[in-house]
């Protein structure tokens, strides 16, 4: 998934530096669940936020509880696989070709000022 900035841990103590990750993190395990059973979605953002984090998506039809189960045992699953969290820095033609068919990310990359590193 796509970000860009830090934090600045100037501002921000240690813990809610950690929480940060934490809830980023989880928005990505999330995001990979739900491409896994809804491979068409269309990825918006999805920041943490104060109290946990959120995704956009846009997809055909609203989530029903039972996508949102499933999207969840994905979830759960992942974790305990134990797969590596490594963010890897690109260049913007590395996002445009990785995001191609996420047209919401593709506007994210173009609005991101030059001077300000994308990463996965």
């Amino acid at each position: 998934m796509l970000e860009h900035g830090t934090v600045d841990s100037g501002h921000v103590n240690e813990a809610e530096a950690l929480r940060h990750r934490m809830r980023h993190s989880a928005a990505h395990v999330m995001a990979d669940a739900v491409l896994r059973l809804f491979p068409e979605a269309k990825m918006g953002i999805g920041p943490p936020t104060q109290d946990g984090f959120y995704y956009d998506f846009d997809v055909a039809r609203p989530f029903t509880p039972d996508d949102v189960a499933e999207i969840e045992k994905i979830v759960k699953e992942t974790v305990t696989e134990g797969f590596p969290f490594i963010r890897e820095e690109l260049s913007r033609e590395e996002a445009k070709t990785l995001f191609a068919d996420q047209p919401y990310k593709l506007e994210i990359i173009e609005a991101i000022p030059d001077a300000e590193t994308l990463s996965i």
